[in-house]
């Protein structure tokens, strides 16, 4: 998906830009994600590869395919933890002093915060970068080109 923003400022390889969302924006599959990199102002942070400067207008694009990608792996690896961590907590139930379906819940309660804890984790340091919005077009020059 493409929609155009205005370019606001530019940390090193980002540019955080005010976008002009269309009205398919509100249905996208990955607007939470997008959402994700927006600052308390409402500005989205978008890789900037064109090296557009403050003022720009320019075409962002949303890459939908990478992020359904992503919610499938994130969805798979805490189902995963979940029913791992449910069978490692049946199968040492002998240890405790809880049945196997309390150690099973515990287990797969243990499973999903890990998880959890390890997708926050990776999310949030910057390195998925690369899956972020990127500028592919600058539509229109600002007042700091020469």
């Amino acid at each position: 998906m493409r929609d155009s923003a205005t370019v606001i400022r530019v940390e090193k390889n980002l540019a955080w830009v005010q976008a002009k969302p269309r009205i398919a924006c509100c249905n996208c599959s990955a607007m939470s994600l997008c959402a994700g990199n927006k600052d308390g102002k409402g500005l989205l942070a978008v890789r900037n590869p064109l090296r557009a400067t403050p003022g720009d207008e320019v075409e962002i694009e949303v890459p939908e395919a990478s992020y359904a990608r992503e919610l499938t792996r994130i969805f798979g690896l805490l189902l995963i933890a979940a029913l791992a961590g449910m069978a490692l907590g049946y199968f040492l139930s002998p240890l405790g002093g809880f049945s196997s379906n309390e150690n099973g819940f515990f287990g797969l309660l243990a499973g999903v915060l890990f998880c959890g804890f390890v997708i926050y984790r990776r999310y949030h340091r910057g390195k998925q970068a690369v899956r972020w919005p990127v500028i592919v077009e600058i539509l229109d020059k600002g007042e700091f080109h020469e």
